[in-house]
């Protein structure tokens, strides 16, 4: 009886798929017509295989690495920082195009292609092509085309990722949820009363700076108490443990959301602020302006 040999195919080495997916991405976006090409770089990949004079379309490198970030900004002159909590893919996609558009690195109405991995993987695996107004469509509204033009950029994404880091890492060990309502200051504290003693009252702005490492640990501490952070456009915080008394106009918000949520879009009906909200059931988080969501970034279910 002759005996079977069974042969395994050869494993495709990672490097190999991650420069194939490459190629691809920048084929993709000549052929489509996308005004730039995402990639996370948060994987092993050689910058040289991106470079290249026959593109119209930007390079915008996003990882997680600060690192990473100014290479990334020093060779293709765009990059965003991911927060340092891991992302699902689609997260990945819906964190870096609100970056983008608040940074002026595309605009809502843009096409994208986004060429991403898992974070601790070893190579790139997945490529999508987004219409961002589609994908996003109240970022291509009209009323929303500059909805971050009164709040600093790097203010927003720096809200954005504490947001991530409460939604993803909690509080001794605890789901933690919570509401950072962010600009129009002077407006928005018409309409909240504050709940506890304010705990940033006597200190300097510099100190209570929310780009400042130390703030940024306080805010997940205080995130436990009940009540909304209000923060000023230029990213100074203002107060923390306060009630949003501002009632909710008629709009159309997704079912299931609780009385943070309405509060939220309340606040920004109100006035010009953008609040972002953490779920503490589910982790989602969920950017208000007009009254309206923006957008929804769902938890990482790996978390």
């Amino acid at each position: 009886m002759t005996k079977r040999v069974i042969r395994e195919g050869k494993k495709v080495k990672p490097a190999t798929v991650t420069a194939a997916l490459v190629r691809s991405a920048i084929t993709i976006a000549k052929k489509v017509g996308a005004k730039a090409l995402f990639v996370f770089g948060d994987v092993p990949i050689k910058f040289d295989m991106l470079r290249g004079k026959e593109r119209n379309f930007k390079i915008v490198l996003v990882s997680a690495n600060p690192e990473t970030v100014v290479a990334g900004n020093h060779i293709f002159g765009n990059a965003l920082q991911l927060p340092g909590t891991p992302l699902s893919r689609f997260g990945q996609i819906t964190v870096s195009v609100i970056m983008a558009v608040s940074g002026k690195v595309i605009k809502p109405k843009d096409r994208i292609v986004f060429l991403t991995g898992g974070q601790g993987q070893e190579a790139l695996d997945a490529i999508a092509v987004i219409d961002v107004g589609q994908e996003f469509s109240l970022l291509a509204s009209p009323e929303m085309l500059d909805f971050t033009n009164d709040v600093d950029h790097t203010v927003f994404d720096q809200v954005i990722r504490i947001a991530i880091g409460i939604a993803n890492e909690g509080r001794e060990g605890h789901p933690v949820g919570t509401t950072l309502v962010l600009g129009d200051t002077r407006e928005v504290l018409k309409h909240v009363e504050q709940m506890i003693i304010n705990p940033f009252k006597g200190h300097s702005e510099e100190s209570r700076q929310i780009l400042n490492p130390g703030v940024q640990e306080t805010i997940k501490e205080l995130a436990q108490i009940d009540g909304a952070f209000i923060i000023r456009e230029n990213g100074v915080v203002e107060t923390a443990g306060v009630y949003i008394s501002a009632q909710m106009v008629p709009a159309a918000l997704p079912q299931g959301l609780g009385a943070r949520h309405y509060s939220a879009a309340a606040i920004t009906a109100a006035t010009n602020a953008i609040a972002i909200t953490v779920s503490q059931s589910t982790g989602d988080i969920y950017i208000f302006k007009g009254g309206q969501v923006l957008t929804c970034i769902e938890k990482n279910p790996g978390k």
